[in-house]
């Protein structure tokens, strides 16, 4: 009978570890190719989080100036928060921290471009840069 409850309780940890895993939004890593082509979606974002500017991607949808601090650009971002959204910085650590933060705000699908805009131009892709 002890065996059975073990076993049980084995089961359940087993179930309810799986649970919280499946049902707990990660900040996806991709790269430049994946990163263009979602972003040619309409109903996708485009977070530039790099302080100061030094360029952006094409499509580009809201520069942030204070990437520790998301939240108080809440109001600029979008209402639904299952939109994809896309963020990137120049090499990565400044969209690290503010993918994080978007998923604690709720949102569920977040993208962040491994190694950054530097990625980016390496790829072959250029940076444009508009008077920030």
């Amino acid at each position: 009978m002890k065996k059975i409850l073990l076993y049980l309780g084995v089961i359940i940890v087993i179930l309810i570890v799986s649970f919280y895993f499946l049902n707990n939004p990660k900040v996806k890593l991709i790269n430049s190719e994946e990163f263009d082509k979602l972003k040619q979606d309409e109903n996708v974002f485009v977070l530039n989080t790099h302080t100061p500017y030094e360029g952006e991607i094409e499509g580009t949808d809201l520069i942030i100036e204070d990437w520790e601090n998301i939240k108080i650009y809440e109001n600029k971002l979008p209402k639904d928060k299952n939109i994809k959204i896309l963020v990137y910085c120049r090499t990565g650590r400044m969209a690290d921290s503010a993918a994080e933060q978007l998923l604690d705000l709720g949102y569920k699908n977040v993208y962040n471009l491994e190694g950054g805009m530097k990625a980016w131009e390496v790829s072959g892709r250029e940076l444009i840069f508009n008077k920030h």
